[in-house]
């Protein structure tokens, strides 16, 4: 479901995101589906890059730890948000993901993509967010 760094990445592994990111300049994971999880390294306070939405959600919170315990592992974030049932469904329909590898809809939702199950494929996940970026703008 989620994959988090033991080292937080530099922002300009975003591309064209970094530029929306701003103060969000580290990257400490990302979800399976291609969410990634920023940390400003100014203030340490946590957001999440959400792709298919066009946005950044800072979360208040300023402790990895305490972000993990309250947020990750809360089970309404985890269905709601991750889409947890959607994510097994994915899962089961593509093959075992790789080091930085997502899981994407094909197309894309917001380019007409159903988004069911089984559109899903495999992808690195740094292409996968160029792509989501520069679709979003041509639109």
């Amino acid at each position: 479901m989620y994959h988090i760094f033991e080292s937080t990445l530099c922002k300009e592994y975003l591309s064209e995101w970094g530029e929306i990111a701003g103060d969000f300049d580290l990257i400490k994971g990302y979800t399976e589906l291609g969410d990634v999880f920023l940390i400003n390294s100014k203030t340490n306070e946590i957001g999440i890059l959400f792709p298919l939405n066009n946005a950044i959600e800072p979360m208040g919170y300023t402790d990895w730890t305490e972000f993990s315990d309250s947020v990750l592992n809360n089970l309404g974030f985890q269905e709601e948000v991750v889409r947890k049932e959607h994510l097994e469904q994915v899962s089961n329909h593509c093959d075992k993901l790789g080091q930085q590898q997502i899981y994407y809809a094909v197309p894309l939702p917001f380019v007409g993509g159903s988004g069911a199950p089984e559109t899903y494929e495999i992808g690195d996940l740094w292409v996968y967010l160029s792509i989501a970026y520069q679709s979003l703008n041509e639109i």
